[in-house]
């Protein structure tokens, strides 16, 4: 479907509003669609809150020594597969609360049930906002930027990965999934991290050397110090020789010059959003760089 000006305006289940020099992203239809499915009496269920839970117990197995009790399978699998959806393609702030109620799919509870309802509530009341896609300022100079984060520890001791992919400094991917392994260190998580990081520009530099884009040497950028100490070095270090070879590969790209690792500040750090459950004046603040609202009122 086309507007007036022969633009695209809807794709893949998307809405996209075109504005000088940008573009946004929405999926309003199909957040109305699920909210008409999942929670017909928004209004009285969550009134004009629009805050995602924040409270990891949202997110854990069923307790019934503590008065959980068990919930449809479908219905909750069809609610996660839509928010899964919606948070893969124009709404990166809720990826991490989706990934930890994805893992009740085959048992979920009353409670983890109410928590995806109530970030199906929040999309509802932001349902005008979307990803913003801007036109790049110097299109010779092309950088791929890859903003790399990991929380240590966690359910079955295993740590969460983040990362935010950006080209042109604007987002073109992400993701946040629990590590395969045990970290022993939060250094070690971070390396792991970093290193899923490193394999996401190597495959974005490629897949634009294939379509003719010339880019400047990707950048991947950590909080972590240590992190960026083991991808420098290649001295054997004891505290370190457990680590799999794999994931050296983040050492192999930095020393081949196929990769620049920088460290930046926590706070400056945009995939933190992708393992934390922060608070919303975080969120909200993060969304001010990525996300921008059609103009539409969205209070409920």
């Amino acid at each position: 479907m086309q507007d007036k000006r022969g633009k695209p305006s809807r794709l893949l289940g998307m809405e996209l509003t075109w504005k000088k020099d940008e573009v946004i992203l929405t999926q309003r239809t199909l957040i109305e669609t699920m909210q008409q499915t999942h929670l017909p009496n928004i209004s009285d269920q969550i009134g004009n809150k629009t805050s995602l839970p924040s409270n990891m117990t949202n997110y854990e197995p069923m307790a019934e020594d503590e008065g959980d009790e068990p919930t449809e399978q479908k219905p909750y699998q069809s609610l996660i597969g839509g928010l899964l959806f919606v948070g893969r393609m124009t709404r990166p702030e809720i990826s991490l609360h989706i990934n930890l109620l994805g893992r009740r799919a085959i048992a979920p509870s009353q409670r983890n049930l109410k928590a995806a309802l109530k970030v199906l509530g929040y999309l509802y009341s932001t349902r005008y906002e979307g990803l913003t896609l801007r036109k790049p300022i110097k299109k010779d100079q092309l950088e791929v930027v890859v903003y790399a984060d990991a929380s240590y520890g966690g359910e079955g001791a295993r740590s969460q990965t983040g990362a935010l992919l950006t080209l042109g400094n604007q987002p073109i991917g992400w993701y946040s999934r629990r590590q395969d392994i045990v970290s022993l260190s939060i250094t070690e998580a971070e390396y792991i991290a970093d290193c899923e990081g490193a394999k996401d520009a190597a495959w974005i530099r490629q897949f634009l050397q294939e379509l003719h884009i010339t880019t400047l040497t990707p950048v991947l950028k950590t909080d972590s110090e240590g992190a960026y100490n083991l991808a420098q070095t290649s001295k054997f270090l004891w505290r370190s020789r457990h680590i799999e070879h794999r994931y050296h590969y983040l050492r192999q790209q930095c020393q081949q010059g196929l990769l620049t690792i920088k460290t930046i500040p926590g706070k400056e750090n945009l995939a933190d959003i992708l393992t934390k459950l922060l608070p919303m004046s975080e969120i909200s603040a993060w969304k001010v760089n990525w996300l921008s609202s059609t103009g539409r009122d969205t209070s409920i």
